[in-house]
C-alpha cells in the first residue's frame, strides 16, 4: 500500500478547517460587518459624518421625530429640500441652504414611532438641489442612521 502523501493531504485538511473556524470567528466578532449582521452605532456615525450631505453624531430620535445636523461635505453651494427615514417624514423648515462646509440643524416629523431606550436604524435619503445649475438629486446612504430612542 502507498502512503507517501497521505500525512500530507491530512495536514491541508486540518489547515483549511482552522482557517475556517477562525474566518466564522472572526466575522461573528465583528471585524466583517456583512457577516455579524449589523451596522454600530460608531460605525454608523463614521460614515454619516462623512457622507456627500453629513449628519453629525449629535443626532437624536424621539418617538416620531429626528433632529439633526447636517453639513454639506460637497464642493459646491446646494439646497436641501426633504429628507426622509425609511421612506418617511417631513423636513422643518421646508428647505436649508448650505454653502461648501456649512451645516444646519433641522427636525424631520412623521418617521415610524419609535420606543424609549429602543435601538433604531433607518435608511435615510437626502434631496438636494444643486444650486448653480437647478438639477435635483437624492443621495440615499450606504449605511443605516443608528441610534437610541430617547
Amino acid at each position: 500500500m502507498n502512503l507517501r502523501g497521505q500525512a500530507a493531504t491530512e495536514y491541508l485538511i486540518i489547515l483549511a478547517v482552522v482557517v475556517i473556524i477562525a474566518l466564522i470567528v472572526v466575522g461573528v466578532l465583528g471585524a466583517f460587518p456583512a457577516l455579524s449582521g449589523g451596522v454600530t452605532k460608531q460605525q454608523s456615525e463614521a460614515y454619516w459624518l462623512n457622507a456627500e450631505i453629513g449628519v453629525l453624531p449629535n443626532y437624536r430620535f424621539s418617538g416620531n421625530t429626528a433632529n439633526l445636523t447636517i453639513k454639506n461635505n460637497k464642493g459646491f453651494t446646494i439646497r436641501v429640500t426633504g429628507i426622509e427615514f425609511d421612506g418617511r417624514g417631513r423636513m422643518s423648515p421646508r428647505s436649508v441652504l448650505l454653502a461648501p462646509g456649512t451645516q444646519a440643524d433641522i427636525g424631520v416629523t412623521g418617521l415610524s414611532r419609535c420606543n424609549a431606550g429602543e435601538q433604531i436604524g433607518y435608511t435615510v435619503s437626502i434631496d438636494y438641489e444643486d444650486s448653480a445649475s437647478g438639477r435635483d438629486f437624492t443621495f440615499t446612504g450606504t449605511t443605516q442612521l443608528v441610534g437610541t430612542c430617547q
